[in-house]
């Protein structure tokens, strides 16, 4: 069964554009799918209500296809853990470094 859920990440406020910035992950089965965005809301605007709105406004960037930000490994399409050693050997054949010894 597949996992679908969403957060708000480096929440800040700019000062100069009046506005909530923060970078919304939607983690979709074995996708991340990051959106940065912004809202123009007060300063004083309440969490929940900043946070609704980051999201809102994410979706809507992400279904006319401006949701670029995306993590998706062949591993991860597989349904397969990763372990770091792998990742590494696995760079290290690609760059023509397999001769070098490390941990990995």
């Amino acid at each position: 069964m597949s996992s679908y859920r969403t957060e708000v990440q480096n929440l800040n406020y700019n000062a100069a554009t009046r506005s909530f910035q923060a970078l919304v992950v939607f983690h979709e089965g074995r996708e991340t799918r990051k959106v940065p965005i912004s809202a123009p809301l007060p300063i004083t605007a309440d969490f929940k209500d900043v946070s609704t709105t980051l999201v809102a406004r994410a979706k809507a960037h992400r279904a006319k296809g401006r949701a670029l930000l995306m993590a998706r490994s062949s591993a991860q399409k597989a349904g397969k853990l990763v372990h770091l050693n792998d990742m590494i050997r696995e760079f290290k054949t690609t760059m023509g470094l397999g001769d070098i010894h490390s941990a990995a």
